[in-house]
This record gives C-alpha cells, sequence and structure tokens, in this order.
C-alpha cells in the first residue's frame, strides 16, 4: 500500500483503540452506575420487606396470644362454672313424687335423717370439693400434656 495508507492504517489502529478504550470506560462507568442505583433500591426493598415480615408475625403473635388468653378465659369460666354447679348440688334437694323415681321421697327422707344424726353435710361438702378439686387438677394435668405440632 505505501507510506501514507501504512500511516493511515495505524493512525485508523491508533484511533480505534482509544475509541475501543474509552467505549469501555463510558460502559463500565455506567455499568458501576446502574449497579450501585440497583443496590440502592434493593436495600430500600429488603427493608421494606423485613419490616412487612415482621408486622406479619407480631399479627401472627397477637392471633396466638388471643387464642391462648381465649383459651384460659374459657377453661376460667368452666371451672367457676363447675364449681357453682358441684356447690349447688352439694345439698339434695328432693323434688316430691315424680314419675321416673318413686323413692325420690324416701330418699329424702333418710338424707334427712342422717344429716341430722351423723352431721354429714359439712362432709359432703368436703368431700365433694375435693373431688372436684382433684378431677379438675387432673383434666389440667392431661390438657397440658398434650402437644400439638405446629410452627
Amino acid at each position: 500500500m505505501g507510506i501514507i495508507g501504512d500511516a493511515f492504517g495505524k493512525l485508523f489502529s491508533v484511533l480505534w483503540s482509544a475509541v475501543s478504550w474509552l467505549g469501555k470506560q463510558i460502559g463500565k462507568f455506567f455499568q458501576s452506575l446502574f449497579d450501585l442505583l440497583i443496590n440502592f433500591f434493593l436495600f430500600f426493598y429488603d427493608l421494606i420487606a423485613g419490616l412487612l415480615y415482621f408486622l406479619f408475625k407480631v399479627g401472627v403473635l397477637a392471633v396466638k396470644l388471643f387464642q391462648v388468653l381465649l383459651a384460659a378465659g374459657q377453661m376460667l369460666w368452666s371451672f367457676i362454672v363447675g364449681l357453682i354447679r358441684t356447690m349447688g348440688q352439694l345439698v339434695y334437694n328432693p323434688i316430691g313424687q315424680s314419675p321416673n323415681n318413686a323413692y325420690a321421697p324416701m330418699i329424702g327422707q333418710v338424707m334427712t335423717q342422717a344429716n341430722s344424726a351423723f352431721q354429714l353435710t359439712s362432709v359432703a361438702y368436703i368431700l365433694l370439693f375435693a373431688i372436684w378439686i382433684s378431677a379438675a387438677i387432673t383434666a389440667i394435668k392431661i390438657i397440658s400434656s398434650i402437644r400439638v405440632g405446629g410452627d
């Protein structure tokens, strides 16, 4: 080609390598700028996702706590109702002649005489209360020994 062709060839190759190097540097600059911008938004995305997950778990905890308190309230209410019913049934009060039980008045007379002679009322109170409390404690032990699988 000649001297001028070789000079333009070398000049073009130097210019092309300079433009190529400059293009790579601009590409690296924009890539690092995009990475910085993406990481900036990912940080806020992860922060919001973490806060929403935390709020979700607080809600789950609140629901579980409400369920536990509700179950404890139901158990306390059952205990009180059972105690009141037990105390109400400690005293035998025959209703009189009923078609289902012809011996009710007779049993009532026997219990009245036995109560006056042996004073069984206070013993019956103590024994029935002890039986009821032991049954309640046993029921609580059985319920607390049940393991429920879950989260």
